[in-house]
């Protein structure tokens, strides 16, 4: 009877990897015929699919073998100096798939590892995502979309619209609230999943790594508040986000905090200097301007603009 019941379980089992194997392929076949669609020539890298890995040896397997295999689709993963035998789970990939794998000599953090990535990477669209398996990589299609199809320049992967199957600490949930809210009154963008390191970026907006600050904590956040300094369209989509298999999550609340409210203190101040930059240049504008209401036949009827009127009573 047990032997029937191990036989049963496995048969299962095996039904239900190839019910998940069969959706895999159908998922990477949907994602490279979209991208065909912007092909100009061969050879082309129009997809590039960066991955920070620090001793995940336990997921990072499973996440490459769910990534698209193509000439059209680059995978770059950076491993952050790993401990434990990450390095082997990749190699063993990288025998039957073509990965990029780039390795700093010494831990540099998150924010370090996709800088490194993003600098070599040659996609037309890049697509950052996590080693740690709670990315499903069925969404990046949901993604790339938008960013493709100019909706968004960066498309951020949004659990709160989406789903997910755990329960969030609340130090977390109370966090993102904060800087939803910080990110409204500075710059008018509503990000709600404003953590999530699932996102999407047009190759045009890449000069924003070049002005990172923060490479630790507080990158994620950093990054949108670079993007909506330069006026980039950020959007959220729906993601499916699951729980960790393994592991625990490297983040340290206490230095996250002080890295975030340093990193707010420096956006507001660079936001408050380029508000007063657009308005001298206005009234610069307007100071060197001919008074076109000299030439109106109408002048009765002429609202003068307030630097004009300035520049009369000067």
């Amino acid at each position: 009877m047990d032997s029937f019941k191990v036989h049963q379980y496995s048969e299962s089992f095996i039904e239900e990897q190839n019910r998940t194997d069969i959706e895999k392929y159908h998922k990477c076949q949907e994602l490279i015929e979209y991208l065909e669609k912007f092909k100009n020539y061969k050879d082309q890298v129009l997809l590039s699919i960066v991955i920070p890995v620090y001793n995940e040896e336990k997921t990072i397997k499973e996440v490459l073998e769910s990534l698209p295999q193509n000439n059209l689709v680059e995978i770059i993963v950076v491993d952050d100096h790993s401990t434990d035998n990450s390095l082997d789970e990749i190699e063993k990939i990288r025998n039957r798939k073509k990965i990029i794998l780039l390795k700093h000599k010494r831990n540099r953090g998150y924010g370090n590892s996709l800088l490194t990535g993003i600098k070599y990477s040659k996609g037309r669209i890049i697509i950052t995502m996590d080693a740690d398996g709670q990315h499903n990589p069925f969404d990046i299609l949901s993604l790339i979309k938008p960013v493709f199809e100019g909706e968004a320049d960066i498309s951020v992967g949004s659990r709160y619209l989406g789903s997910y199957n755990y329960k969030l600490p609340l130090s977390t949930r109370l966090g993102e609230a904060l800087i939803e809210k910080l990110l409204q009154i500075l710059f008018k963008k509503k990000i709600i999943n404003n953590q999530s390191g699932y996102r999407a970026f047009d190759r045009k907006t890449i000069s924003i790594f070049n002005e990172i600050d923060f490479q630790d904590y507080a990158f994620t956040t950093e990054v949108l508040l670079q993007a909506a300094l330069k006026n980039y369209e950020i959007k959220e989509y729906p993601i499916v986000l699951t729980k960790r298999k393994y592991g625990t999550s490297k983040i340290i609340l206490r230095k996250l905090i002080l890295s975030l409210i340093t990193c707010f203190s420096i956006y507001s101040i660079k936001k408050l200097k380029s508000f007063h930059t657009r308005k001298l240049k206005l009234k610069r504008h307007y100071l060197i301007r001919k008074p076109f209401f000299l030439y109106h036949p109408i002048r009765e009827e002429i609202i003068i603009p307030y630097p004009i009127i300035t520049m009369i009573v000067t």
